[in-house]
């Protein structure tokens, strides 16, 4: 089994005043409703290791297909409610295609997003959820793309008003963290106003070349570009998961999974 790592970005804003304690936030992406041990041990020791003030899941935590487990995922949620910490669930193209999709998926979904909410896990499709961390207004955006976006063999032009027909403009003052899962339109969600953006979706290339990145992309493109770690354009910042499981090719080379950690230092 591939080892897990826990890596940590730190990232800078003057929405929180410097003098105030950081903001530690815990992102999990695309776990495919992969075991981490029994009860999802390995993960959940991890989890209390970096003592989180939130955990956002970036999404594809379950397996979009007819009649897949979710058990493995749902375990994970159990966990993480004990913890008693804020868990916000935005929706990958997986959790999207089974609830766009009923004809196809029956009630699988449905399902899933009420034993979350029993939990006590928020989900925000296409919903702003408002916080606070210290001084600073926290908004936290659940954005589910468009499926078509997710086709194989094609990356799509982007229509960027997409986001401001579904979240609305950010407010101003705001510190907007927007979870998107799909990485590759960064520009976009930055113009948009996210200070930080959270996706997954690439699981890191699946297989890394030294020097030069991830090999191939879900959507079967080669050398796709913002595929794990940190990414920063004109003070706008995206960190990127390359996941903690796999589907359809189930390998990983040179390519861990990540526990990712994000720490927001103010300078305000």
């Amino acid at each position: 089994m591939t080892e897990l790592e826990t890596r940590t970005f730190e990232i800078r804003t003057d929405k929180l005043k410097k003098e105030e304690r950081p903001l530690r936030l815990l992102m999990l992406a695309d776990l495919h409703n992969r075991l981490w041990g029994e009860g999802q041990r390995e993960l959940l020791e991890a989890v209390d290791a970096f003592s989180a003030d939130m955990i956002l899941c970036a999404g594809d935590m379950v397996l979009g297909r007819r009649q897949a487990g979710m058990e493995y995922a749902l375990t994970l949620f159990e966990g993480l409610a004990k913890r008693r910490l804020t868990v916000v669930a935005a929706n990958g193209n997986h959790e999207s295609r089974m609830r766009q999709l009923p004809e196809q998926y029956g009630t699988q979904y449905g399902k899933y997003a009420a034993r979350l909410k029993e939990l006590g896990v928020q989900i925000p499709v296409n919903e702003t959820l408002r916080t606070g961390f210290g001084s600073m207004s926290v908004h936290i955006h659940g954005y589910e793309m468009p499926l078509v976006y997710y086709r194989k063999f094609c990356v799509r032009r982007f229509d960027g008003g997409d986001l401001e027909r579904k979240l609305g403009s950010p407010e101003a003052g705001a510190y907007h963290i927007l979870m998107a899962h799909n990485p590759v339109y960064f520009r976009h969600y930055a113009r948009w106003g996210a200070d930080l953006t959270l996706a997954g979706h690439l699981h890191g290339g699946i297989v890394r070349i030294p020097g030069i990145g991830g090999l191939i992309s879900p959507q079967a493109r080669l050398f796709p570009g913002y595929d794990r770690g940190l990414y920063e354009k004109k003070g706008k910042y995206m960190v990127v998961s390359p996941g903690l499981g796999e589907h359809t090719v189930p390998i990983r080379i040179l390519n861990p999974p990540w526990l990712t950690g994000i720490i927001v230092r103010g300078t305000g």
